[in-house]
């Protein structure tokens, strides 16, 4: 999750002791965290990675979760590929290029944020706090338009529609600089 609960609730003007919102909030935060991932094209949360990318004509590929922390291994078609650089934004550098077959080239690495909820004293969180206050946006945008697209009275029934479209403009722009460039 992008936030915690205790950090939703302060920003949101409620007591820390107030739990008579809690069982509404957990979800929202659950909601809003995967709507900003979704739209964002990426996980954020710190992790080991397996990713199966094709390599193209020239000396860098780019892969899909950054920032990368630790590559444990790279192999291509023909075994393990050596002489590897990572740069910003998942991009991997090779002098000797990769080769080019579809999704022949293997990585295994960590990338990711530490969250807020994973934080300890000793291993702080790096998630940007411009997605932690976006997350806490949209859940406020959540409690007042959740989304319901139908209603009917008669066996109760409710559809939701979350769409891009529902996403408020401030949120938007505070996730825009973490959003996966296509690949």
């Amino acid at each position: 999750m992008l936030t915690t609960l205790s950090k939703a609730k302060l920003m949101m003007g409620i007591e820390a002791e107030d739990n008579s919102q809690d069982d509404e909030l957990l979800p929202l935060i659950i909601v809003a965290s995967t709507m900003i991932e979704e739209f964002c094209r990426r996980v954020f949360k710190l992790q080991t990675h397996i990713s199966k990318v094709t390599g193209l004509p020239g000396k860098y590929i780019r892969l899909p979760q950054y920032p990368v922390h630790v590559i444990t291994s790279i192999s291509g078609p023909y075994g393990e590929l050596t002489g590897v650089e990572s740069l910003d934004s998942g991009i991997l550098y090779r002098e000797r290029g990769w080769p080019c077959e579809i999704r022949s080239i293997t990585v295994t690495y960590q990338a990711g944020y530490v969250l807020p909820g994973d934080a300890t004293d000793n291993n702080p969180s790096t998630l940007p706090e411009t997605l932690e206050y976006a997350c806490i946006l949209m859940i406020k945008h959540l409690q007042r338009e959740p989304g319901v697209q139908s209603e009917r009275v008669g066996d109760i029934s409710v559809s939701y529609s979350i769409a891009e479209s529902d996403m408020p403009s401030a949120v938007k722009a505070l996730i825009a600089p973490h959003i996966r460039p296509e690949m």
